[in-house]
């Protein structure tokens, strides 16, 4: 995962010193924190997709669903003449403890990716930028 975040932060940067080198205008320094915010989050996106499921809920929230219809399709709570021992919730929820969940890692992995990064991104940026009024390269 870091590996591949600061891969992707070099040919960020590696591409705007190109980019300028190129004859292409170097960025204005204005545009430096929207433009890292732009990178960095793209950045996040594709570091830690693996993570950060698009409303799957992730393993535990799975094997909990298969529990929970298992347990209220089978009767194994209630009695065909509804006498209930038990709560198919807490047999699922009791049934996935040991199940890990890698959305619990969402989170961190956003903020470690993005921390690690905008401020890379920015003082590269804002030492290759062009200042506003500036007529030299």
């Amino acid at each position: 995962m870091a590996a591949g975040g600061a891969s992707l932060l070099a040919a960020a940067v590696f591409s705007m010193l190109v980019m300028s080198s190129l004859g292409h205008p170097r960025p204005l320094c204005s545009d430096c924190d929207p433009q890292c915010r732009a990178n960095c989050t793209a950045e996040v996106k594709t570091s830690c997709s693996s993570y950060c499921s698009g409303g799957g809920g992730g393993p535990r929230e799975g094997c909990r669903r298969n529990i929970l219809w298992q347990c209220i399709a089978n009767g194994i709570c209630c009695s065909s003449n509804g006498t209930c021992t038990c709560d198919c919730n807490v047999v699922a929820e009791s049934g996935c403890k040991g199940v890990t969940d890698a959305t619990q890692l969402c989170d961190p992995c956003m903020r470690g990716i993005f921390d690690k990064c905008f401020p890379t991104c920015k003082k590269d940026c804002n030492n290759n930028c062009k200042k506003k009024g500036c007529h030299h390269a």
